[in-house]
């Protein structure tokens, strides 16, 4: 079933949809649920194979690793749970690593401008803006909306100068060679490549001035458009379209500038025909503002993360009470072989924690796998863009403390109602 999952995960989306995704998922979910007995008997073959220690450790050693079946009965829920939860945990956290550490990269600049209500920057303000004191270079830019293809959303078309794929404020991913002096350069976000094909060194007609073509010169990484995007030089589109108007601007300012300052400066310059409808920003501000709307977008992903080691914490606490209490016999012949009532808590201490290790282990693991296909398959074919995995390993630890600490806690409360009757009662068919 693992194997069969990774080979289903490896297929492409069907109708734009990752369906041979979620079915690997499945299936390597029942796999690893499948595969928690034989997990168990190897992880404790080592111990069981040692002859000195402690009884009560040696006991409990040798119930789970000659009846695995019994921790897999209190496993299964458990390991499905933490599996999913650490699959889910992994993906938001590498999606929001990735988004951060985007932001840092594109929001280079010290002021952000932007027009509101369809407003926007003349050649005249943008003279006037550039001059204010305390700034050193202001880039301006076009954000239009492109229809490419009518059963699907609008792309965006962003005009923007000095475009060589140098440019700090993109993150370049990928670049064609270098292109001939006669054609027209466009740089394609991620989406928009996933979306339509486009690929470097590729020509392309864009729905601009007419159908215009252009040359495919590089792709770069977004994650705030989803529909994707197209970067082309600012000259180029004012050629092609007449269009002198811009509504974002990105400002650079002269070292020992006061941002505050500036931004206030530039907002006295506008014309009044401008004044309320012009935004200025810090990037600091845009990037917390970005990471509290990605945290809202996932806050019911997080709620359902911790109930589902909530119930799968509720799982084996009931396994593991119900086993306990069935055992009440076996412990009744081991208080007549001589073992006292702190030595079988001991022991289902031990058998409890272990457990609880061998389940968190397993699901973490099998959570870490689920974790690959949720980020480099399902994540591209839904959402249109790739990143890195990065590992939780603060929630990794926790989910394991916490797992072992209840397993065992559960185990030594339930054992203590097994063991509250005398030895000779215990072991009594009838009475």
């Amino acid at each position: 079933m693992l194997a069969a999952g990774g080979g289903a995960a490896l297929l492409p989306a069907v109708g734009g949809l990752p369906l041979f995704g979620f079915a690997g998922m499945a299936l390597m979910l029942a796999g690893g649920v499948a595969g928690v007995p034989w997990f168990a008997r190897t992880l404790l073959a080592p111990l069981a194979r040692r002859t000195r220690g402690s009884v009560p450790v040696q006991l409990a050693v040798r119930h789970l690793h000659g009846a695995p079946g019994e921790a897999a009965t209190a496993l299964c829920g458990i390991v499905a749970s933490t599996a999913l939860m650490i699959a889910m945990a992994t993906m938001v956290t590498s999606f929001r690593g990735a988004v951060d550490t985007w932001l840092g990269q594109v929001l280079g600049a010290d002021l952000y401008l932007r027009t509101i209500a369809g407003a926007s920057f003349d050649p005249a303000t943008r003279t006037r803006l550039s001059a204010v004191p305390g700034v050193e270079r202001l880039a301006f830019s076009r954000q239009l909306p492109l229809t490419i293809a009518a059963d699907r959303p609008p792309i965006s078309l962003i005009a923007r100068p000095e475009l060589d794929g140098r440019d700090p404020l993109f993150v370049l991913i990928d670049r064609a060679p270098k292109l001939p002096a006669d054609v027209l350069p466009v740089w394609v976000s991620e989406p928009a490549q996933r979306l339509y094909g486009w690929d470097p060194g590729e020509t392309i007609t864009l729905p601009i001035a007419g159908r215009t073509r252009f040359t495919v010169a590089g792709v770069w990484r977004d994650y705030g458009r989803q529909a994707g995007a197209v970067l082309i030089d600012e000259a180029d589109y004012e050629r092609l379209t007449g269009d002198t108007g811009r509504d974002e601007a990105s400002a650079m300012l002269a070292p020992g500038s006061d941002a505050v300052a500036v931004g206030e400066a530039m907002t006295a310059r506008l014309p009044d025909t401008l004044r309320g409808q012009v935004e200025v920003t810090q990037p600091a501000t845009l990037r917390s503002l970005a990471l509290t709307l990605f945290d809202r977008s996932f806050a019911v992903t997080y709620l359902l993360e911790a109930v589902a080691i909530l119930v799968g914490l509720a799982g084996v606490a009931a396994t593991m009470s119900a086993q306990t209490i069935a055992r009440e016999r076996e412990f009744g012949m081991l208080r007549h072989l001589g073992l006292t009532r702190r030595q079988l808590s001991a022991m289902l201490a031990t058998e409890g924690a272990m457990v609880g290790l061998t389940g968190a282990l397993s699901g973490i693991g099998l959570g870490l796998i689920l974790a690959q296909v949720l980020i480099h398959v399902i994540n591209p074919q839904s959402f249109n863009w790739t990143m890195t995995t990065q590992v939780p390993f603060e929630t990794l630890l926790g989910v394991a403390a916490a797992l072992t600490g209840a397993a065992a806690a559960t185990a030594v409360l339930a054992g203590r109602r097994a063991t509250a009757r005398d030895a000779v009662q215990s072991v009594r068919e009838d009475w």
